[in-house]
């Protein structure tokens, strides 16, 4: 009996449709999907208006601001004026701020109006001019051709009969900052800060000039320690003195303290002369470390030096400058402990000039670290600063010479008193008095409410000769400039503009590349034999390197925006792969089936 021949099927093939029913369900998922996205970037708008996961929270307003704009009692107007045909990158400018503006009128709770106003008219201009923005020339480079476009970009603030004004807004970086400080100042009375004068010590007028600059809302004031300390001062600075602080006026400043005052320490046991042709520094006995003592922490009489350092330039025998290392500038890197101290609140580095190292004993050493997250009355302290751990040193003696030089001369110093030294401290809470009360004193034996100190080895923490410009630090600041506004800040327990200062902290060094410091040791031993020619040569090296090394922290700096762009490439051709690999299956499947 013959035997019917049977064909293995893999199965019928799709009908019409059936294809047709499979594409309508994939785009009704695909609509699906895009419905919940778009509701839920609408509701994430309304209900937060950005998420931001950058780690300084750079595209959100912070929370001081926030706070700031919501506590308004009245109508606060805020009028941008932007021309509407600025050149790039100034056009995107206005979109920034834009932004930035919608945030603080949805954090007010409707007491901020915003308004953009193009001056296109000689009304509107007059406006602008009247409320002290100002018209800028903008250079526009066209079809080869090299033009001006004069234009306006600048904010102006006004609540209750007072204005402040951003005449140009020269940067988006560091903008909320300077729109959140200008608020304070018109609905908050500056707040009193006290800088003890005499003694050697520089004034709010003379040598503090910049750290004024820096904090409009705070009042520095003038204080005579010979007398009770006004306790209306919400803090009070003593900054690098150089000659005696009596008993009288330490007792005041004790008294001062234990009625609930804070006190910040910058320096005082080394007269640091910096204005000769060779900057020294001598040992100073200025009574600080009495005031000190009992507290557990006390100034040594020495420089600390650093071989992780700033650089200066050092004049050679032929007149070329080389840039050398300066280990009297150590740069003091912070811990994850230290950053989390509000005065330190994301600051990776600062530099510490002309420090005197902290002893620190039982009386410290003895209580709890201080935990930023917890508030307690009880004593606590915490190390916010120190040296290098095997590259630091102690520079000792009766006149320590400073000026510039040779790396190998700096070699010459290092002795045995080798790091890590402690450079920065702070206390808090309800500590004892710092001396024992004369009769009749009615100064408490511990403060009467929790209290900070803090405790520096340097004062050119605060002096103008080390803090930059600030109309140069509007945009990106050092971490020297932060560190001194954070540390006042932290003393008049005011740090809403700690967080929105830490989003435009300058980027940690970097380690020095090799080429860059051979061509620099090449340089300076060309100078030193007189060789004028392989000095030049060294120089053009030296610069070379920098150049090639600067290149590659751009390739860098690029090569992880890049990233992303190739994970979509990636992506991209992995579902093209896999298209080609299914439609090669469904042609198989329909010779298959044809043959069949």
């Amino acid at each position: 009996m013959a035997k019917s021949k049977q064909t293995k099927k893999s199965g019928p093939a799709p009908t019409t449709g059936q294809g047709r029913q499979r594409g309508v369900e994939s785009v009704s998922y695909v609509l699906i999907v895009a419905v919940v996205a778009v509701l839920a970037n609408v509701a994430g708008y309304f209900l937060y208006h950005r998420f931001d996961f950058t780690k300084s929270r750079l595209y959100s307003l912070s929370q001081g601001s926030e706070r700031l704009v919501s506590d308004l009692d009245d109508t606060m107007e805020i009028t941008a004026y932007f021309t509407s045909d600025l050149p790039t990158p100034f056009n995107a400018t206005e979109v920034y701020v834009r932004n930035l503006l919608d945030e603080y009128e949805a954090a007010s709770n409707g007491n901020v109006h915003v308004r953009f106003i193009d001056p296109d008219d000689d009304e509107d201009r007059e406006d602008a001019r009247r409320d002290g923005v100002t018209e800028v020339p903008h250079q526009l480079i066209e079809n080869d051709s090299v033009s001006v476009v004069n234009g306006y970009r600048g904010i102006v603030i006004k609540y209750l009969g007072q204005r402040q004004t951003i005449p140009v807004i020269q940067d988006t970086q560091g903008l909320e900052y300077e729109i959140t400080q200008a608020i304070r100042q018109i609905v908050r009375e500056p707040t009193p800060v006290g800088v003890m004068e005499g003694h050697g010590s520089p004034s709010p007028t003379e040598g503090l000039t910049t750290l004024a600059a820096a904090l409009p809302h705070y009042e520095l004031q003038a204080v005579n320690v010979g007398e009770p300390i006004n306790p209306e001062l919400r803090a009070l600075l003593i900054i690098n003195p150089t000659e005696e602080i009596t008993e009288a006026e330490l007792s005041n400043i004790n008294r001062y303290v234990m009625n609930g005052g804070s006190l910040g320490i910058f320096g005082g046991a080394m007269n640091v002369d910096i204005q000769g042709v060779a900057p020294s520094a001598s040992v100073v006995q200025t009574g600080i470390n009495t005031l000190l003592e009992r507290w557990g922490v006390q100034l040594g009489d020495a420089i600390v030096a650093d071989a992780r350092c700033g650089r200066v330039p050092l004049r050679t025998p032929i007149g070329i400058p080389i840039p050398v290392a300066y280990p009297p500038a150590p740069i003091v890197v912070f811990d994850d402990a230290a950053q989390a101290h509000p005065s330190l609140f994301r600051l990776n580095q600062a530099p510490f000039f002309f420090t005197s190292p902290l002893n620190l004993g039982e009386a410290f050493t003895s209580l709890p670290t201080c935990d930023p997250e917890t508030e307690s009355e009880a004593p606590c302290g915490i190390v916010l600063g120190r040296s290098s751990a095997e590259q630091s040193w102690l520079l000792t003696g009766d006149s320590i010479q400073l000026q510039p030089r040779e790396p190998q001369e700096w070699g010459s110093t290092i002795n045995d008193q080798t790091g890590p030294h402690t450079v920065m401290v702070a206390l808090e809470g309800t500590l004892p008095s710092a001396l024992d009360a004369a009769e009749g004193d009615d100064t408490p034996a511990t403060a009467t409410r929790s209290v900070r100190v803090l405790v520096a080895g340097s004062g050119s923490l605060l002096r103008d000769e080390f803090l930059p410009n600030p109309e140069q630090s509007r945009g990106q600041m050092t971490g020297g400039i932060a560190l001194a506004l954070n540390s006042i800040d932290w003393l008049t327990q005011d740090a809403d503009l700690i967080a929105i200062r830490a989003k435009n902290i300058e980027d940690p060094a970097l380690d020095v590349p090799q080429s860059v410091t051979s061509a620099q040791e090449e340089a300076l031993t060309a100078a030193e034999e007189g060789d004028q020619a392989g000095a030049s040569e060294a120089v053009q090296r030296y610069n070379d390197a920098i150049e090639e090394w600067d290149s590659r922290k751009k390739v860098y700096k690029f090569g992880m925006l890049l990233l992303p762009v190739l994970v979509i490439f990636f992506g991209l051709g992995r579902w093209q792969m896999r298209k080609n690999k299914r439609a090669n299956l469904q042609q198989l499947r329909k010779r298959y089936t044809k043959g069949a």
